[in-house]
């Protein structure tokens, strides 16, 4: 009887096993802007595939330009244009960021009709990715994740989750129940980026920084990113619509008076309408006090000259803590009465 009971025990195991190898998904590596140090690409293989993921290298090439790009802009657009239209590609991780990522936008219009008749992938990056986020969730109607590079020790020091024969399968219920909840340590940013495209997000945590944004309840597409990209967009015929959208916004290397002119840039903008503007980290990663203080007084001083409902979150952007976020979809945030702060919720990517 105790064999029969160890037999069917391993057997029960061998199944699950299987099933999970034959599960493996497999993540796609790509760089379209600066170029990245070709060491760290073993590094970030084993993260992955101590997480349970396989990994491709076919769409790294990396042929260093004279701006110190991964390659030309046109190499560039073709290997990232290669990637988009590759049916095998599901999950297409940017290495890094860096700067070059706009200049592939009139090469991806270009391919504008071939693209949207591919199979939609799920692109996962930040900071220079911002450009391609923007094109794909406006052109394409892709959903894309706003989180962390590769490259990054987000990535590469990523803790991979204990397996146990009793959570390999979970009931959908319990998966609706899983969604991401705030982690400042963020110990697995893979793990952290898979459970918001599959169960969604729910972020608590968001300060209203004027009258518009205390006690609202509103919605509107997510959008955004990095700043600098945001900008760069402004007035260029890739410039979509940003009324009744959602905008993130994040920086790094931008002093506080920078900010301050940008903001006010933005301040003066024609027909700028978004639903509601939620700022990320800006100071640097090594600061004090003072220094985090007044990047958020600077937010704080655009948030009172205008009506667009603000919200400050420091975690997501280039600091300790980069929150995942889903581009393209729908962003709801919601404000209880007496309460100092407000939450955003996302559902899952419907794949």
């Amino acid at each position: 009887m105790n064999f029969f009971r160890q037999f069917s025990f391993l057997i029960i195991s061998l199944f699950f096993s299987y099933q999970t190898v034959s599960a493996k998904e497999t993540i796609y590596l790509i760089s379209s802007s600066s170029a990245y140090d070709e060491k760290y690409i073993p590094m970030i293989t084993q993260a992955f595939e101590k997480n349970g993921f396989a990994v491709n290298t076919q769409y790294l090439d990396q042929q260093l330009s004279d701006f110190g790009y991964v390659n030309t802009d046109h190499e560039r657009a073709i290997n990232l244009i290669n990637a988009l239209t590759d049916d095998q590609v599901k999950y297409l991780w940017f290495v890094r960021g860096g700067s070059g990522a706009l200049n592939l936008l009139p090469e991806l219009q270009n391919h504008v009709n071939i693209l949207r008749k591919s199979n939609a992938k799920i692109l996962i990056g930040f900071s220079d990715v911002t450009a391609i986020h923007y094109f794909i969730n406006h052109s394409l109607a892709w959903k894309s994740v706003h989180g962390a590079s590769a490259a990054s020790s987000k990535i590469i020091d990523a803790v991979p989750p204990v397996q146990t024969l009793e959570n390999q399968v979970i009931s959908q219920d319990e998966a609706n129940q899983d969604a991401v909840s705030e982690n400042e340590n963020q110990k697995n940013a893979i793990e952290e980026i898979f459970k918001t495209i599959q169960n969604g997000l729910q972020y608590s945590g968001l300060l209203p920084l004027n009258t518009s944004a205390k006690n609202s309840h509103l919605s509107g597409n997510l959008t955004g990113g990095n700043m600098t990209l945001v900008q760069t967009l402004f007035s260029t015929s890739f410039e979509k619509s940003w009324n009744n959208q959602v905008i993130l916004l994040e920086d790094v290397n931008v002093t506080y008076k920078q900010l301050d002119r940008i903001l006010h840039q933005i301040s003066y903008k024609k027909d700028f309408k978004p639903k509601a503007i939620v700022f990320g980290q800006f100071y640097p990663a090594k600061t004090n006090d003072g220094e985090r203080l007044i990047y958020k007084e600077v937010i704080r001083s655009y948030a009172e000259r205008t009506n667009i409902p603000v919200f400050y979150y420091p975690y997501f952007g280039h600091g300790k803590v980069n929150k995942p976020f889903i581009l393209g979809e729908k962003a709801t945030i919601s404000c209880k009465n007496g309460s100092d702060y407000c939450q955003i919720q996302q559902d899952k990517i419907e794949q």
